[in-house]
């Protein structure tokens, strides 16, 4: 398993992964079968994975795939997704029931847009914040309704801007800030 996550869905999945209370399936096979309750048909199966159907029988058979392949990463990346959702459920409830607060820490490159002009040249920041509410809720109802990459980008920019560049700033000289490419992310919670 990599240690960074560089996409928000990941690194929503590794943190939520600190609430589980069994482990996920290891071997190859045990993921798969996994899997393929989750998604009841080995066709969704197989899109889910964008594999064709004759890959996902082979991989079955065999029950192996080499670590460095990207459909294993593919697989353990859909089991983290999708391990013990009520846990991660329950969890979330606690957190925002308990003030709503989450720590988040990273390293991406950020363009901005002020009332100036924009940058065009994004800047690498490494910054560690807490992100207060209504974010993390709209991060958390987000990845309930599995919502896409770019939602949950647009959401995590929406959040850096005003928890950590806006803070002191009326709101009609506020800039927006967009999340160029994401190096490494991890939230807290």
């Amino acid at each position: 398993m990599r240690l960074s996550a560089n996409t928000v869905q990941e690194a929503l999945d590794r943190a939520d992964s600190r609430h589980w209370t069994r482990m996920p399936p290891h071997s190859t096979r045990a993921r798969l079968n996994y899997l393929l309750r989750q998604t009841r048909d080995e066709t969704a199966l197989a899109r889910l994975l964008q594999i064709s159907s004759a890959d996902l029988n082979t991989v079955c058979d065999t029950g192996r795939i080499p670590s460095d392949h990207p459909l294993h990463q593919t697989v353990e990346r859909e089991v983290l997704r999708r391990w013990q959702p009520r846990v991660r459920r329950r969890a979330h409830d606690a957190i925002l029931a308990n003030g709503g607060q989450m720590m988040l820490s990273f390293r991406a490159w950020l363009g901005f847009t002020a009332a100036a002009g924009s940058s065009d040249d994004p800047r690498l920041r490494f910054l560690s914040l807490s992100l207060t509410p209504p974010y993390p809720e709209r991060l958390f109802t987000a990845q309930h309704n599995e919502s896409p990459e770019a939602e949950l980008r647009t959401i995590l920019s929406d959040a850096l801007s005003a928890c950590y560049f806006h803070r002191d700033r009326p709101a009609h000289t506020r800039e927006s800030v967009s999340l160029e490419r994401i190096d490494f992310l991890e939230f807290y919670y």
